[in-house]
């Protein structure tokens, strides 16, 4: 459901979600001014817990640009199609049997004509943590990686089946949730009628990277894990497994020269 405000205003609304369009308080989320600051999660704006009668909790982002333009446009868009698009994978992921967090409401302001800053509103998925978090408590003890890696290899391949390439896909972007793992923040991703294996071999590189970065260590996961991860993941599908261990054998050797490479040429007065 659309609804027209003045100033330019849009709110994109849920059926049935008894939420008021008061554009005092929508600004306010869209300056970031209210709630309580979340674990960042590993995208451009940290993620606000709020209270919304007849809802309870929901959790508010707000679109930010990241490298260069951060600094420049900061919250301005060109068009509204970021949230659109996030919007419409969080749907096609959702109805495909995905975890990831129903959205209640996307709000576009438009500041000049064509530009426009916009926030996403959420519900809360309860008792839960990310990757991260989950890392740095129950991950340090050794018997709960196994349960772990197969929960998140099941998880990313009925996202990866559903068509969907996470364009930022690490350990904060993944909830830990008595449901299971839940996907976070699909702003920027890509829907496609099937993903290819380079595709899921490249999302998962860039998750394994994240794992990396997190542990501080450069080899987290022993060959042994790694196998097992790639067996939950493929489902006996013996030719997906086949052509990602290869894969990802051959992109993590080249990721490894080019770091030692880069190493070498590191000059040190």
């Amino acid at each position: 459901m659309n609804v027209h405000g003045p100033g330019g205003r849009i709110w994109i609304l849920r059926t049935g979600i008894p939420l008021a369009c008061e554009p005092g308080r929508w600004d306010g989320w869209l300056a970031g001014r209210e709630g309580r600051v979340l674990t960042r999660e590993g995208g451009r704006s940290p993620s606000r817990l709020i209270l919304l009668d007849g809802i309870g909790q929901a959790v508010v982002r707000r679109y930010l640009h990241g490298g260069l333009l951060a600094g420049v446009t900061r919250d301005l868009f060109v068009g509204a199609q970021r949230p659109m698009r996030e919007l419409e994978a969080s749907e096609r992921i959702r109805l495909s049997g995905v975890a990831t967090p129903e959205i209640l409401a996307v709000y576009l302001r438009r500041s000049f004509p064509g530009f426009y800053r916009s926030c996403i509103l959420s519900r809360l998925v309860p008792q839960a943590e990310n990757l991260r978090q989950w890392l740095g408590r129950a991950g340090r003890d050794p018997a709960r990686w196994g349960p772990m890696l197969d929960q998140v290899a099941r998880a990313l391949s009925s996202l990866h089946d559903a068509g969907c390439f996470h364009r930022d896909l690490n350990l904060g972007n993944l909830l830990v949730a008595p449901t299971g793992i839940w996907i976070l923040d699909l702003d920027g991703a890509v829907m496609k009628d099937a993903l290819a294996i380079p595709e899921r071999g490249a999302n998962l590189m860039r998750l394994y990277r994240s794992l990396c970065k997190e542990s501080g260590t450069k080899e987290p996961l022993s060959p042994r894990q790694r196998a097992l991860f790639l067996r939950h993941y493929a489902r006996r599908d013996r030719r997906l497994f086949g052509g990602l261990s290869l894969y990802l054998r051959a992109r993590w050797g080249r990721e490894g020269l080019r770091r030692a490479v880069s190493r070498r040429r590191t000059f040190h007065p």
